[in-house]
């Protein structure tokens, strides 16, 4: 992620912000989180949601603690033989869209974006139409510092499915905070407010970008 390109959060707050919203709303279920990792667009359960304890998790050395850390090690465990499958899957038939895009979404899942981004190629040279795939690696491309890349994946998936409100949540959201680019976030935005105008975090969405398009004005 690359903030330096953020000249107008001298605060850092409306950052934090915006942050929290690309990477809250999943395609089958939006939900806010308070943590910087992206959400796939596809609502996947990958191993980055196995790895951390739950909510209220015994201490270490605390009764039930014991019991916690087998659950953790037995969830671990279960998804090393899902990635182990996949993979041979894979090499079984690399053409396995399936198979490819599961991978993919677990590396995304983990923060390993470039493996991530990997698998979303191969998955999407099968299925180019895949826009929740698309807008999946775009979002991987943002955080490995590639805006304009993540932007470019987002139009993609718009000209296949210009009604998808995800990619254009998204598309508002690294264009304002990536590029400061207030003209495509506001379409963006307004675009997210005609296809799910019961989205309950709009409101909030743009006043932030009536927040930066004011902080603009005023270091000009």
């Amino acid at each position: 992620m690359n903030k330096d390109q953020i000249q107008f959060l001298v605060s850092g707050i409306l950052f934090g912000f915006l942050i929290g919203y690309i990477i809250a709303y999943a395609v089958l279920e939006p939900k806010v989180v308070t943590q910087a990792a992206p959400v796939p667009a596809a609502g996947n359960l990958g191993m980055g949601q196995a790895v951390p304890p739950a909510a209220g998790a015994a201490a270490p050395g605390a009764p039930g603690a014991d019991a916690q850390g087998g659950g953790n090690e037995q969830m671990m465990a279960q998804v090393f033989q899902e990635i182990t499958a996949l993979k041979a899957a894979i090499q079984k038939d690399p053409k396995d869209v399936t198979a490819l895009l599961r991978l993919a979404n677990m590396y995304h899942d983990a923060r390993k974006f470039e493996q991530a981004v990997d698998y979303y190629k191969k998955g999407l040279a099968i299925t180019p139409k895949n826009v929740d795939a698309r807008t999946d690696m775009g979002i991987c491309l943002y955080e490995m510092g590639m805006s304009d890349d993540a932007i470019a994946q987002f139009r993609t998936s718009l000209n296949y499915e210009p009604r998808h409100w995800q990619t254009w949540l998204n598309l508002g959201i690294v264009a304002l905070s990536g590029k400061n680019d207030i003209p495509t976030a506001t379409e963006a935005f307004d675009k997210v407010e005609e296809l799910n105008p019961d989205f309950k975090d709009l409101p909030a969405l743009k006043d932030a970008l009536k927040k930066a398009a004011a902080s603009g004005r005023k270091a000009s």
